[in-house]
């Protein structure tokens, strides 16, 4: 807000510097941004009276204090900083006969979202330039005069924080004032001239037949003020802040008036600030007041009931403040406060319904008793924290991947609906209702599909081959019930690791296998044992080149090179491949700590096997019963080699495996590794009709 320093000694006196006056309010909370002189010659440039210069100030007002956009919330705050008292303006105008309530009628229809709503009607009122002092007030708020009807509002507004609004009470029809919601298909012309389509959710103010200003916002054209203006109807309102909000926002127009009333304004001095406004009309325009005020208040606001512990006072703040002059600083912000077994029992005004709990009051007992003066200590305890469970999680994995050769990266949210039906997830898909574009309209459902982007964008510019991991939130929808949770995902196409050695092209490019073998070693390195992986469908991924992940019967993820179909559309070169692992899920199996294993102090046996079994037998099946035939002292099984051929009929394959056999008691002899080698083959033979080579 900009507040004219000259115009601030209206309501409060003080002998202090101007900038000592800016640095003593920065310390209460209020804060002077910039402190600028507009000279004679700046007013008398823009249509003022160049009489005077003046200092104003760009104050810092936050959300929450919504009393600040004025000179009296202003001066408030300047009160116990220079000892001094407020005063505030006791309008008095000369009322006539006949009452305002014969001359127009007030309904509010909508008091959720209007709480308040006062007229005052001024007949015979002569629309003319304003004195120089007034447009100079307005000139150093930053507005630029009107006339003197429009600028005594915008004046009042400034001084007391509450916007009004000046109609021609000749142009509303049938004399009636009709607050309520807008109409499907209504429109209005506002005063700026354009003609805006309103809906159902904004509240206007109407009369007999059409809307005439948008409530909180802005009038219109169809009511304002003219030059031909003889009889005024004086607008003073407490609209709801959410909705003024709403309404500006949709319509894109920000006033001096919506800024107050989204951030409150106090429904205490809605007639206050209609008799101020009538009173200097009748001092500067003339006219006729009608008597009395017609005031529509369907839920008047009280004062609010707090209490505070002095002790507590001192213990948050550090400080050995007494209570009667804690109780003398609440006072001289207007928070009456009496002392009463032991405790400051205070009313809160309305015009700061920011202060709710004990902690605001003692805020406010700070604030007055000046943040400087408060004792500087160390720390009672350290402060040093540590990262959650989840963040040190996500460390360990983002290293795990750094070492085997990718980078991190990290994209949009919002992707193209597109994706996720390619990725065969369109039940799934969460629409942004309002999307910044068609091509950010939905919320991610996978990171894998992200970063095939992020592989083709960089392959785009000259860099063919690459791997790139990305821990993130993944969204969607199922039975109308919307969720997220987190993944780790990772991408890799090309050669991923140089070699001096005459190697061919396909041992050093990125394929189903090396994508297996990076999930493994992640898993390994998180400490989460028994994973599986079995053959997947999916749409993105290749039909025969994918897998799901499993840890026992619970799956986790998937594997594998993306299908031809993802390629084409991504535009990618070479075989990508990706995973994408559920993280959450990966936290829970993951062992919180890790038990060292000294290295084995017995040799270890080695032997081969080459069985025999049916096409449809998976190696992960096999494997399982060797180790569950080998009583314990089978360490590691590998699969060397895979024959089909004639000589062992068809529909069947040869798999070489090769054994290690190792006890952590003893060293192992031939006998014993035969014996149960044979334990082994019996095992095959039996549960899977295998036979040996």
């Amino acid at each position: 807000m900009r507040v004219s320093v000259d115009w601030l000694r209206d309501y409060i006196d003080f002998d202090c510097a101007v900038g000592e006056l800016a640095e003593k309010l920065t310390m209460a909370g209020l804060e002077v941004e910039e402190s600028r002189e507009i000279t004679k010659s700046d007013f008398a440039a823009v249509g003022g009276s160049g009489e005077k210069s003046d200092i104003v100030w760009d104050t810092k007002v936050t959300p929450n204090r919504g009393d600040w956009l004025s000179m009296i919330g202003t001066a408030r705050e300047l009160g116990p900083l220079v000892g001094a008292k407020m005063r505030v303006p006791e309008p008095k105008a000369h009322e006539t006969d006949p009452p305002a309530s014969e001359l127009v009628k007030i309904t509010i229809e909508a008091p959720d979202l209007c709480r308040r709503y006062a007229g005052v009607v001024i007949r015979g009122a002569t629309i003319k330039e304003s004195p120089g002092w007034l447009k100079d007030r307005i000139i150093a708020a930053g507005m630029r005069p009107i006339n003197n009807v429009v600028d005594i509002t915008n004046y009042v507004m400034f001084e007391l924080g509450q916007p009004l609004h000046a109609f021609d009470y000749r142009l509303l029809r049938g004399a009636r004032i009709i607050v309520r919601r807008a109409r499907p298909g209504e429109t209005i012309t506002s005063i700026d001239g354009i003609e805006r389509e309103l809906d159902p959710e904004m509240l206007v103010i109407a009369d007999e037949d059409r809307a005439v200003a948008i409530a909180g916002v802005m009038g219109g054209s169809d009511s304002e003020i003219s030059e031909r203006t003889q009889d005024i109807l004086i607008e003073s309102a407490n609209f709801n802040s959410t909705s003024v909000r709403r309404t500006s926002k949709r319509l894109g127009m920000v006033t001096e008036s919506s800024y107050r009333f989204e951030r409150g304004v106090d429904p205490s001095i809605t007639a206050l600030a209609a008799w101020r406004a009538a009173e200097l009309i009748e001092e500067l325009a003339g006219g006729d007041v009608a008597r009395g005020i017609v005031d529509v208040f369907p839920g008047p606001v009280q004062p609010s009931a707090l209490t505070a512990r002095p002790e507590r006072v001192n213990a948050v703040l550090g400080t050995s403040i007494e209570p009667q002059a804690m109780a003398g600083y609440l006072a001289s912000l207007e928070i009456e406060t009496d002392l009463a077994g032991g405790e400051l029992r205070c009313v809160v005004p309305t015009f700061r319904p920011d202060i709710t709990r004990e902690i605001d009051l003692i805020e406010e007992i700070g604030r007055v008793y000046g943040y400087v003066n408060l004792p500087m200590t160390l720390p009672a305890r350290s402060l040093s924290g540590r990262d959650s469970r989840e963040g040190a999680f996500g460390g360990k994995v983002r290293r795990i991947l750094i070492s085997s050769g990718c980078q991190e990266a990290l994209t949009h949210s919002l992707v193209d609906s597109k994706l996720a039906g390619l990725a065969g997830r369109s039940e799934q898909v969460l629409e942004v209702r309002n999307p910044l574009s068609e091509e950010l309209d939905s919320m991610r459902a996978a990171l894998a599909a992200n970063l095939l982007q992020v592989i083709a964008r960089n392959q785009a510019f000259g860099t063919a081959s690459l791997a790139v991991f990305e821990i993130g939130k993944v969204y969607g929808e199922t039975a109308g019930e919307i969720w997220e949770k987190r993944s780790v995902a990772a991408a890799m196409v090309g050669d991923q690791w140089r070699s001096g050695w005459s190697l061919p092209a396909e041992a050093l490019a990125a394929d189903f296998y090396w994508c297996k073998g990076m999930v493994e070693g992640l898993l390994d390195g998180l400490g989460v044992a028994g994973a599986k992986f079995v053959e997947a469908r999916d749409a993105l991924l290749h039909p025969t080149r994918a897998a799901k992940v499993l840890i026992g019967d619970r799956e986790i993820g998937m594997l594998g090179e993306a299908s031809p179909e993802v390629v084409k559309f991504f535009d990618v070169k070479g075989r990508p491949c990706v995973f994408e692992l559920d993280f959450d899920a990966l936290i829970e199996l993951a062992p919180e700590s890790s038990t060292y294993r000294p290295l084995p102090r017995y040799p270890a046996l080695y032997r081969h096997i080459a069985a025999v079994v049916g096409d449809q037998v998976r190696y992960e099946e096999l494997k399982g019963i060797v180790f569950n035939a080998g009583g314990g002292l089978v360490e590691e099984v590998a699969l060397l080699d895979v024959y089909k051929g004639r000589q062992i009929g068809e529909d069947q394959r040869s798999l070489t495996l090769s054994l290690v056999f190792r006890s952590p008691e003893k060293t192992l002899t031939d006998d014993e590794v035969n014996t149960v080698l044979s334990n082994i083959r019996e095992a095959l033979s039996r549960k899977l009709g295998a036979s040996f080579r």
